[in-house]
Parts: structure tokens; sequence; C-alpha cells
């Protein structure tokens, strides 16, 4: 990379890290949650499904903004309103909301959990613009040579902002309540909203049009070449997210319930849940590292076999994680190849989106696929929070390395060319039936 689109990639790795740091800062606190309220984990995973929900409704919508409007406004502006949502989050006890409690179906909720509910919300739809308009930006700044290292800076920046969020986590609770962190938290994401706006002045932030066809519309999309490779990432995108969106929310649980390990460094002494979280913060630690590893493989190899690599092994370690006891040291070991593997994949998950969707629509491709992956993965949380009460976490997380194996079905279809068919005018043409 030249030294400009270097600074490209620092700023935007930077927004994708801050977004992920504020998103991860939820999964740690769970155990915290858990114990100041008294919420079962069915309504802890409903509480941050909800900032999921927020994030799949807004995807889609954004996604065609991001094909028409200046995505440099639109993305400063998403991450400003996650930092003031986060905080506004913090600020909630606090606060003695007038809201009446609401019952459904024989369940009863507060209405601080329903102030709560609606902040996660308000923080989802803000993440809402972050894939939709970050992708593009890098496609239209980046050279086609550099772009899976983009990605891999892109991704890593992702899971270095997931891990540093627990591990932060584990420490400040040791000297501050939780609502403390999350209200320092917030004013972190809007600073960098700041910092994103003006260090974007100087690159290419508007969207193309689209080429115009033969009759002079938009040039009409080959179905091999857009629609059934789509259909096919966004079967493998839902399944997939959907198994480690409750891998995410629930692993400080498991760990806090399952090993329950606590040490003492330097006088301090660090609770299970401190200690989960600086596991936890391993796993997205290493996977930030090895998705700069994967941002180099997808530049020199087939960007489906890349995926179907990690998604088989992901799901060999997620089935160890649920089935075998360990001691420290292997439970790291474990952690680290799941991180690895579940979560090192994401630069070819992007590099063979960006390679099916059109410049004009990478957009709202991305936005397209988020959204109905975050809709799905959104009651992710509430139904392996229920298999928890129900069979224990270690029941629900062997029923995720099924989920995730069987997300490699749709990816393994891509390797047809009547699926998927980069060139079509040299692929075999799909039969009649």
């Amino acid at each position: 990379m030249d030294r400009q689109t270097q600074r490209f990639g620092g700023l935007m790795s930077g927004v994708h890290g801050v977004d992920h740091l504020l998103k991860r800062l939820f999964p740690p606190l769970v155990p915290v949650w858990a114990a100041a309220f008294g919420f079962p984990l069915w309504k802890l995973g409903l509480l941050i499904g909800a900032n999921s929900f927020g994030s799949a409704v807004g995807q889609a919508p954004m996604g065609v903004v991001s094909d028409r409007s200046d995505r440099r406004l639109l993305l400063s502006a998403g991450l400003a309103l996650v930092g003031v949502s986060v905080a506004a989050l913090g600020a909630i006890p606090l606060l003695d909301p007038a809201i009446p409690a609401l019952t459904v179906a024989g369940s009863r909720f507060e209405g601080q959990f329903l102030l709560m509910l609606a902040v996660m919300v308000a923080a989802g739809l803000g993440s809402s613009v972050v894939h939709p308009a970050g992708y593009p930006l890098i496609s239209a700044n980046v050279p086609e040579g550099s772009r899976g290292v983009a990605l891999g800076l892109w991704g890593s920046a992702a899971k270095f902002g997931d891990g540093l969020a627990p591990a932060m986590v584990g420490l400040l609770l040791v000297v501050l309540g939780w609502h403390e962190i999350v209200v320092a938290f917030g004013v972190l994401g809007v600073g960098y909203a700041v910092v994103l706006f003006v260090g974007l002045r100087e690159f290419d932030t508007r969207p193309q049009e689209a080429p115009a066809g033969d009759c002079g519309g938009p040039e009409p999309l080959d179905r091999r070449r857009y629609l059934y490779p789509m259909l096919a990432v966004f079967a493998y995108f839902t399944v997939q997210i959907s198994a480690a969106n409750g891998v995410t929310v629930f692993l400080p649980q498991f760990v806090t319930s399952v090993y329950g390990y606590a040490f003492s460094i330097l006088g301090y002494q660090l609770t299970p849940e401190s200690t989960a979280s600086f596991y936890y913060a391993a796993l997205l630690l290493v996977a930030g590292g090895t998705q700069l590893i994967t941002g180099h493989l997808v530049d020199v190899h087939d960007s489906r076999h890349v995926l179907i690599a990690y998604l088989v092994a992901g799901a060999a370690v997620l089935f160890i994680l649920s089935a075998v006891a360990l001691p420290p040291v292997g439970l790291f070991l474990v952690l680290a190849a799941l991180g690895m593997t579940l979560w090192g994949l994401s630069p070819a998950r992007d590099a063979l989106i960006g390679d099916i969707a059109p410049a004009a629509r990478e957009g709202r491709t991305f936005g397209y696929l988020w959204t109905g992956a975050l809709l799905a993965s959104s009651v992710s949380p509430a139904v392996v929070g229920y298999l928890g009460d129900v069979a224990g976490l270690q029941g629900a997380f062997a029923v995720l390395a099924g989920v995730t194996l069987l997300s490699v079905v749709p990816v393994t279809l891509l390797l047809d060319d009547r699926v998927y068919a980069p060139d079509s005018s040299t692929a075999s043409p799909p039969s009649d039936d």
C-alpha cells in the first residue's frame, strides 16, 4: 500500500474497531447484569439481541442510502449515534424512568428494562451504517491487488475491538461500576465519529453511478453472476452468524458457570466474571491477528476454499469446547483456536461478496445481506439462552457446533458454476431442470 492508502486503511480500520469495541462491551456484562438485576438468561439474551435487531433493520435502507449519498457523512453520523446510545445506556441506572411495566405472555418487563431495550435498538441502528458504507469505501479507495490486505485490516480491527472490550471491562470492573464503564465507552465512540468525519475529507466518499444497459436503463444483473450466488451467500451467512452470535453473547457466561476460574494478581482478586472476560478477550484478539493472515490468503487463493476450510475447523473446535472438560491452559488454547477459525474467516467472506456485487450496488448488497442475516440471528441469543436454561450451556454450544457445520453447505454450492459463474460467458449453461 502507498502512504495515502495506508492512511485510509488506518482510518477505516479505526471506525470498524470502535464500532465493535462498543458492540462487544455488552456480553462481558451479562454475568454482572444477571447478578445486579436478577434477569434470567433468556431475558439477557433478548436485551443483547435487541442490538442485533436494530442493526438488522437498518442495514438494508442504509445500503440504499450509501449507494446514493456521501458516505463520509453517513458513516460519521452512524458512529456518533452508537456512542450517544451507549452512553445513555450507562446513565439509565441513575434514572427512575416513569415507564409502566409491560406483561407479555405471562412475562413481566420492568420500565427500566424496556428503556434499556430501546437504547440497545438505537445503538444497533447507528451501527447498521458501518458495513453498507464501509465496504464500498474500501472498494473505491484501495487498489485491487491490495484489497484482501485492506479487508484483513478492516476485519482484524473489528476483532481487536471485540477483544479489547472484554479485557478492558475485566480490568475496569475491579475499580468502577458497570454504568461508569459504559458511559466512558460511549464518549469514546462520539469522539472517533468526529475524527472520522474530518479524516475522510481527502478520500473518494461519493457513490458510483450504475452502468447503463442497451436500452439506457440500469444494466441487467446476471443470475449466475449475482442472483444465485447471493442467495447462497445469504443462506451461509444467516446460518453461520446465528451460531456465532449465540457463542459471542454467552461465552463469558459459559466460562463463568462451567469453569468459574478465579485468580489473584498483584493483590487484586480476579473474580470468575473478570477471568471469563480475559478468556473472551484472548479469543477475539487471536481472531484479529488471524484475519490479517486471512486477508493475504484471499489475495492468492480462492476465497470459497478458504471459507470452507475455516468453517469446518470452527465447527470441530466448538464441539470440543462443548464436550471436553479443559484445564485453564487447555481452555485458553481451545478458545484461541475457536477465534482463529470461527472469527478469523471474515476477510474470505467479505472478499467473496465483493467479487459478486457490482460496484454501483455494493452498498445495498452488503446492506441486504446483513439485514437478513442479523434479523435471523437477532433471535439467536434468546434461543441459546433458553437452551442454556433447559439443557445447560454446554448442550447449547454442541447444537451451535452442528449449526456452524451446516453453513458449509451453501458455500460448497458456490463451487458449482451453475450456481456461481464469475465469468458467465465461459461457464457451462445451467440445465433445463
